[in-house]
């Protein structure tokens, strides 16, 4: 019985989720087996397995509810049999009609508050409702009845886990694997926690445990590339990750990662391939785009990462460094219209760089839109102190004049991004303007710095035509 029992369970829909740990649908049915009256004509009769080979047939054939249908018939001298309610319970959750599945519960629960089984089907349908206090409960009770309860100790350790209490979450994973050793949802946990924890030997030791037991066990073989980029060793990182998508080639994190590694060897063939891979899983999700357009980017494929990075704040408009890349590279390309609207975007996020009303101004006059330029810049003027080089340099750019002091004033700064920005806008002002020598010099200055730390610094290279 308890092999047909484990069928109807598959056929179910497979798996009800107890905080994440596999519940049959035949859940508590492993117990008597007391005959059954047949419900198709008063003569014949048929016992429970009768019964559970009728389940497993419509489940197999007309899916769930045909199987739930098939209780209208059980004889009301049967129709409080525990086992065969706690069947239709779990068949009830598995298409998601809590209440109905809630209330045997609660009834099976009044006859024997210490059924494990009723009580974990109970903590199950809390979760689904997200009852918190009557899944703790329910958890609580079968902690009690067994302080080493697999799926309870599971449960909250996962509760754990979702609030970042790693070193609690371990140690609820390891109370769950003294009933069970092999645990395999118990195991990954302890290998996860101690991933978090920085327990690298302990991770490692676990997830090679876990291929042990099983040796296509996806997420053991992504930890373990985690594990290895953590030291640096992305050889083996790649070999791992890529062990993952063998196993399940449809999983976005795991290709991610893989072509992260592979761009971290230099292979940026094999990773623009793994992140277009996953482009085409999720076309609505911005990373890969992000990813591929900072490889396209690295790799001077300026017009392919400008159109990446536009999908990156089409896919997830709050996404506030694209805006940042996309002005640079519109830039470069020319795109003035495009850049100025970048550049808006990033200065209504941050307000306070005063870049970004410097290159809206910019953007404005190279779209030949002159009053606009001025309108804008005045309007960033009237916040500005006017004691500052931010005030003097925006102040320039709205008059097109008064320059002349401002060289003076930019080697007297004496923070070297500072510095370094003040004199690539000097720079941008009279290339604008067709001081073609002086425009020269001043990105020059830029360059000399060697500091790349501000957005700037690139467009000053590009000016003056020095790569890396």
């Amino acid at each position: 019985m308890k092999s047909l029992l484990k069928k109807i369970a598959i056929c179910s829909a497979g798996l009800l989720l107890f905080a994440g740990t596999a519940v049959s649908a035949a859940s508590g049915m492993d117990r008597t087996t007391a005959l059954l009256p047949d419900s198709i004509t008063p003569e014949q009769t048929f016992s429970k397995q009768d019964f559970l080979e009728d389940l497993q047939s419509e489940l197999s054939s007309k899916g769930i509810q045909a199987a739930i249908d098939l209780y209208r018939d059980i004889p009301e001298e049967f129709a409080d049999d525990t086992d065969l309610l706690v069947i239709k319970a779990s068949l009830l959750v598995s298409t998601g009609s809590y209440n109905d599945a809630k209330k045997i519960c609660t009834s099976l629960l009044s006859k024997d508050d210490k059924d494990t089984e009723v009580l974990s089907l109970a903590a199950t349908i809390a979760k689904a409702q997200r009852n918190t206090s009557e899944w703790n409960k329910y958890i609580k009770a079968l902690i009690a009845i067994d302080p080493y309860n697999t799926d309870a100790n599971i449960a909250l350790a996962q509760q754990q886990f979702s609030k970042k209490a790693y070193k609690q979450s371990r140690l609820y994973y390891q109370k769950a694997l003294v009933r069970d050793a092999n645990n395999m949802d118990a195991l990954f946990g302890v290998g996860q926690t101690s991933y978090y924890l920085e327990d690298d030997n302990k991770a490692e030791a676990t997830f090679k445990k876990i291929l042990e037991i099983d040796p296509d066990y996806a997420p053991a073989y992504s930890y373990l590339g985690k594990l290895a980029a953590a030291h640096e060793e992305y050889k083996t990182a790649s070999n791992y990750a890529l062990e993952a998508v063998v196993r399940d080639d449809k999983n976005y994190d795991y290709i991610m990662d893989y072509g992260m590694y592979e761009r971290n060897m230099g292979h940026y063939t094999n990773a623009e391939q793994a992140w277009t891979t996953a482009i085409s899983l999720e076309p609505d999700y911005f990373l890969a785009y992000a990813y591929r357009a900072g490889l396209y980017d690295e790799q001077d494929m300026f017009s392919d990462a400008l159109n990446d990075y536009m999908m990156v704040i089409k896919t997830n408009p709050d996404y506030y460094y694209a805006y940042e890349s996309i002005g640079i590279l519109a830039l470069h390309e020319q795109q003035w219209k495009k850049a100025r609207e970048a550049f808006t975007k990033c200065y209504e996020q941050n307000s306070k760089n005063i870049s970004y009303p410097l290159m809206i101004t910019y953007c404005y006059y190279m779209e030949g839109d002159k009053l606009n330029a001025k309108k804008f810049s005045d309007s960033v003027l009237r916040k500005l102190d006017r004691s500052t080089i931010d005030y003097a340099m925006l102040r320039v750019y709205h008059d097109l004049a008064g320059e002349m002091p401002l060289a003076q004033k930019i080697s007297a700064l004496q923070n070297t991004n500072q510095k370094g920005k003040m004199y690539f806008y000097l720079g941008l002002l009279y290339d604008m303007i067709g001081g073609k020598e002086a425009s020269n010099k001043y990105f020059m200055e830029v360059v000399k710095l060697n500091s790349p730390m501000f957005f700037e610094y690139r467009i000053a290279e590009w000016s003056v035509g020095v790569t890396k």
